[in-house]
C-alpha cells in the first residue's frame, strides 16, 4: 500500500490535532520517511514530516500505516500482479512498474490541502514538498518542481499525480 508524505522544510513544529483531520496523521520533527525511495533526499534536510494514512488508523499509529483508502483506485484501474521473489536475488521482479498515476477520493481533498498549507505556511523558507512510496509504481522515483499547491491540484484534477514522485512546491 502507499506511503503518503508532506515535509515542511526547515519548520520546528505544525502543531497538528488528529481531531481536525478525516485522513490519519502522524507529525513528526525529523525528515524521515517510513519508506526508503526518497529518504536519502530527506534525510539531509530539517524540517517537519506528516505522515497520511487510512482514516482507521487514527487511533491506532504503531502498526502497519499507509493511505491505499484514501486513493481514487479507479482513476487508473489496473490488475495489480502480486510477484514471487527470492530476497537473495536482488534482480528478482518485485512488482514495480505497474500503475503510474493516481488520484486522491473527493472527500479527503481538504484535508491534503489543509495540510500543504499548514505545512508551507509553518516552513521559514516556504518550501514543502509531497511525496509518495508505493511498491507497485514506477521502479525509479522522480522530483517534479510543481512551484504552488494550486498547480499541484490542477495537475491533480487534470491529469492525476505521478506515484513513487516528490512534488517540490513554494511560497511567498
Amino acid at each position: 500500500m502507499p506511503t503518503i508524505e508532506i515535509a515542511s522544510f526547515d519548520s520546528t513544529g505544525l502543531g497538528l490535532n488528529q481531531e481536525d483531520y478525516d485522513v490519519a496523521i502522524i507529525e513528526e520533527n525529523k525528515l524521515e520517511s517510513h519508506r526508503g525511495l526518497f529518504f536519502g533526499l530527506l534525510r539531509q534536510q530539517n524540517g517537519v514530516i506528516v505522515h497520511i494514512g487510512n482514516p482507521k488508523f487514527k487511533d491506532d499509529k504503531e502498526g502497519g500505516f499507509f493511505a491505499g483508502q484514501i486513493i481514487d483506485w479507479d482513476f487508473e484501474p489496473t490488475e495489480i500482479f502480486f510477484p514471487e521473489f527470492d530476497e537473495n536475488n536482488p534482480t528478482d521482479n518485485r512488482g514495480a512498474n505497474q500503475q503510474f498515476k493516481f488520484k486522491f477520493l473527493d472527500q479527503y481533498k481538504t484535508d491534503i490541502d489543509k495540510l500543504l498549507k499548514i505545512a508551507l505556511d509553518s516552513s521559514p523558507i516556504k518550501k514543502v514538498c509531497f511525496l509518495t512510496d508505493y511498491q507497485f509504481g514506477p521502479e525509479n522515483g522522480k522530483t517534479e518542481i510543481i512551484y504552488t499547491i494550486t498547480d499541484f491540484w490542477t495537475q491533480h484534477d487534470n491529469e492525476g499525480l505521478g506515484l513513487n514522485t516528490l512534488y517540490e512546491m513554494y511560497g511567498q
